[in-house]
């Protein structure tokens, strides 16, 4: 019994010793095979300020040419997904056919009158209007890295537009309450598509760049114009592309880690 157990114990060593001697060429091999993938969430808020512009179509584009636009967004970002509100400005001096909308004021020596007899001086008009709605979308981790990645974004809400008149001198006709029968002032409901960019780095400046198109439904709201002499009820739709770049104050909670695949 005695030579069994000796016997025994001798095998019991001789097998340890062979299982250590593989064990690194084991290790080895798994590690060879390990891919190494550090991932970060990021959650919080996005404090935003943009600014761009807009080439319009449709409807739109018989009143106006290119405009700019500018204004604020509040996003909440959890890893992949982005929600939140937007605000935007719409403004520039590029309005369509104003000799025909103002041909009712125009003397016969191509002039308008203000109140003291003689001729306007200057006369600007320019477009004003505004956006607010909601906005989703989401990143594309696999296509970027955690502080570079794509994004979509659609947005809907409310807008309006109009045109401004800007006089140096007082023609009665372009004040309250003659001059809603000028403004053309529409308004409706539009959807917007992003498409774009975000860069969110350890160190400013954060920013993304998008391209946008955009789809609105819109009426006058005063149905009555004088260049028109008629009343219009009409749903126009109009459209448009454009480009934005905006600037972000991110405040964020970053959780990082670290996962292995074999």
């Amino acid at each position: 019994m005695r030579i069994i157990s000796i016997l025994i114990l001798i095998s019991l060593i001789f097998s340890n010793i062979q299982i250590m001697a593989k064990s690194p060429i084991l290790s080895a091999s798994i590690k060879d095979r390990m891919v190494k993938i550090e991932t970060s969430k990021k959650r919080g808020s996005l404090i935003q300020m943009k600014f761009g512009n807009k080439i319009p179509f449709g409807n739109w584009s018989n009143y106006y040419g290119p405009f700019l636009e500018s204004g604020i967004q509040y996003s909440w970002l959890n890893e992949s997904i982005i929600y939140g509100l937007s605000s935007t400005y719409l403004f520039g001096n590029n309005v369509k056919n104003l000799d025909e909308i103002l041909e009712h004021l125009i003397t016969r020596n191509g002039e308008i009158m203000s109140n003291d007899g003689s001729s306007l001086s200057s006369l600007q008009s320019e477009i004003r209007g505004g956006q607010i709605g909601v906005h989703i979308g989401s990143l594309i981790p696999k296509w970027g890295n955690k502080n570079n990645q794509p994004l979509i974004l659609l947005e809907a809400g409310m807008i309006q537009h109009k045109r401004k008149f800007i006089s140096s001198g007082g023609v009665p006709q372009l004040e309250i309450p003659f001059i809603y029968g000028l403004d053309n002032l529409h308004r409706g409901f539009y959807l917007q598509e992003n498409i774009g960019w975000i860069h969110i780095g350890e160190n400013a400046p954060h920013f993304k760049i998008e391209l946008q198109t955009i789809q609105s439904r819109t009426r006058l709201v005063r149905e009555y114009q004088f260049n028109l002499d008629d009343y219009d009820y009409k749903n126009k739709w109009d459209f448009g592309i454009g480009f934005r770049v905006t600037w972000i104050l991110p405040m964020l909670r970053e959780k990082s880690e670290t996962i292995f695949y074999y």
